[in-house]
């Protein structure tokens, strides 16, 4: 009776501490593993994204510049490289400006000298300035432009479009400004940098020119904390040359 009193005893014996503590220290190891894991993934999958993000950022902002410019023309560019990376370029655009009595802009229009006072290919928002007197097209109208159409077909210079950087140097904001012109003829100047913000995380924004050819150089970088820790500076480097308009 003893004996099985003792061996029933036995059966019922919990673990020991030493055995408590090698269970929770083998949990643990599992549990960091586990974790390791999932960290790196975690990393990896948003320096991807960083990457990707700051190469977009850069490429769009580059695109818009070159493509914009290629609308131009070379005597209607000026640029100033005052400061090393942080470039200023502004020019002119044919794009309409607007028009009369406040119109909306509209970006679709080219504006070219025309042949004729109205029809296909004419729009009388392209011979409004603000020094001149045109007023809302109405069933009597003239067509009473302070620059009468005269068919070369060439730009007529509507806005001013700048290009610059803002914030502290290596983290810039590239920033668009566009000015209306009072006449084709004006002078261009360097307004100040604000208006709205095209591309973040710039390191460098560098523009020249040379021979009829604006060369356009954009340095982004994109750098973030993920779980405590820094992801590598993700960084791309895009330059772009653009022939102006003859």
């Amino acid at each position: 009776m003893s004996t099985l009193l003792g061996r029933i005893h036995r059966a019922q014996r919990g673990v020991t501490l030493v055995e408590l503590l090698v269970a929770l220290a083998v949990f643990a190891m599992f549990v960091l593993m586990i974790d390791a894991v999932f960290s790196s993934a975690r990393t990896s999958s948003r320096k991807t994204e960083l990457a990707a993000d700051v190469q977009q950022n850069a490429r769009v902002a580059t695109d818009r510049i070159l493509r914009e410019l290629h609308e131009t023309n070379i005597n209607q560019v000026l640029v100033n490289n005052a400061t090393p990376g942080a470039s200023q370029i502004v020019f002119k655009s044919a794009r309409c400006c607007g028009g009369p009595a406040g119109e909306i802009q509209d970006n679709s229009i080219f504006c070219l000298y025309t042949r004729a006072n109205a029809g296909l290919g004419y729009d009388s928002r392209c011979f409004t300035f603000s020094g001149g007197n045109i007023t809302a097209p109405n069933p009597g109208y003239t067509s009473p432009e302070p620059i009468a159409p005269n068919g070369t077909y060439t730009p007529i210079w509507q806005r001013s479009v700048s290009y610059c950087v803002t914030g502290t140097a290596g983290a810039y904001n590239l920033q668009r400004v566009v000015g209306d012109l009072s006449q084709p003829g004006d002078a261009l100047t360097q307004p100040a940098c604000g208006g709205d913000t095209v591309a973040t995380m710039i390191e460098s924004f560098d523009v020249s020119v040379s021979g009829g050819v604006v060369s356009v150089t954009l340095k982004a970088k994109g750098t973030e904390v993920v779980q405590g820790r820094a992801i590598p500076a993700q960084e791309v480097l895009l330059p772009g040359q653009s022939l102006t308009r003859n």
